[in-house]
């Protein structure tokens, strides 16, 4: 089983191609402000001690803890896109060492088209003279293809003409190689939660969880994977525990009617999103179910993020084969079948154990907010 697995990341590995290389980092000026441009109501300078809190997980990750730790060397703010689009130089906030445009969800890039479309003529344009990054934790291209909007694509195409993209993963900036003019800089997601004992053993009824954000790009391929393993394991008492948005019901009634039919005698459990919440549910169950469409290039590039949870949280994940997973196969099982993987799981308890326990020292050593922040600290020049 090692074997094949570490077959299928070696040919996945053999098969990468170089990223575009970005300029070189220059030297940031002295009394500089490094400003993450964001969808937030008013601008605001970053405190280190503030907890931010959102259920938009690419905030807290790819600006809110990076902020953070930039923020022990250098000034760092949350800059509005209004203020951004009236003064793409940011005069008021002092001088720009760098200039980060995060993530917009889609949902409010096609709302905001008008305003994003500006924010683009200011990034060509860039007065300040700051160097440009976009922070690109999805392929918009591929995503407006799949929900065809060509908004999205025009806005992605736009970014990497003046900014240099920075992505969580490698098979994301190859994904987005065609658009990125100023080159590719890879920073992977910190984790945010707490470490847990290890424990991979089976309970009755055996215990699932499945955690992130549902919508209806996902809500099918959730539905017809937690419906496959319930099938494969009707002689078995189930229960799954869904941690999700609250508002998310119409989905979760369907997945709820269709897991059902597959078992009639399984639990359903669903539970409101939080980082507690999350937590709390790693801890209480088995093992971790994580299905992507891995056949679809706008899944393809998803992060290493919830793997990594799982791993951090001492639970043995169960995933589908996107790059970002195999590249930590060794710590988990990645595969096609999750029934399969199920299966193996709770045959193999010591293994997939040894495997957590593992991953929970790689991870530590590749995806703390302290490794992540060194890594943001480089790209931007800052010392």
């Amino acid at each position: 089983m090692l074997r094949s697995i570490a077959a299928r990341a070696g040919a996945w590995l053999r098969g990468t191609r170089a990223l575009p290389a970005p300029p070189p980092a220059r030297p940031f000026p002295e009394d500089a402000f490094v400003a993450f441009v964001l969808p937030v109501d008013a601008s605001a300078r970053v405190n280190q001690t503030d907890r931010y809190v959102t259920e938009i997980a690419s905030m807290r990750l790819r600006a809110v803890i990076p902020a953070r730790r930039l923020a022990q060397h250098v000034p760092v703010w949350f800059v509005s896109l209004d203020d951004f689009v009236r003064d793409p130089g940011l005069s008021k906030f002092g001088t720009a060492g760098a200039v980060v445009i995060g993530k917009i969800p889609a949902p409010a890039i096609l709302k905001r088209r008008g305003v994003l479309s500006e924010l683009l003529a200011r990034a060509a344009s860039n007065r300040s003279g700051a160097p440009l990054y976009a922070d690109m934790p999805d392929d918009l291209a591929a995503l407006g293809k799949a929900v065809r909007e060509p908004y999205l694509a025009r806005y992605q195409r736009g970014l990497g003409a003046s900014c240099t993209y920075i992505v969580p993963c490698r098979a994301l900036g190859e994904g987005l190689a065609r658009d990125a003019k100023r080159g590719v800089v890879v920073i992977e997601d910190p984790y945010e939660n707490r470490a847990r004992p290890v424990r991979a053993t089976a309970s009755s009824p055996l215990r699932l969880m499945w955690f992130g954000n549902l919508g209806q790009i996902n809500a099918s391929l959730l539905e017809d994977a937690l419906a496959g393993v319930a099938g494969a394991f009707r002689d078995t008492p189930l229960r799954f525990e869904l941690v999700t948005r609250a508002d998310a019901r119409d989905q979760l009634d369907g997945i709820g009617r269709r897991v059902r039919a597959a078992h009639p005698q399984c639990e359903l459990r669903v539970t409101a999103w939080s980082l507690e919440a999350t937590e709390d549910a790693l801890e209480r169950c088995d093992f971790v179910l994580i299905p992507q469409d891995f056949r679809k290039d706008w899944s393809k590039g998803k992060s290493h993020n919830r793997l990594v949870t799982a791993i951090r949280g001492g639970r043995l994940a169960i995933a589908s084969p996107i790059p970002a997973y195999l590249e930590l196969a060794g710590y988990a099982w990645i595969g096609a079948d999750l029934a399969a993987g199920l299966r193996w799981a709770v045959a193999h308890p010591d293994e997939a154990a040894a495997r957590v326990l593992a991953g929970q020292a790689y991870v530590e050593e590749r995806f703390s907010p302290e490794s992540v922040g060194r890594k943001w600290a480089a790209a931007l020049g800052v010392r």
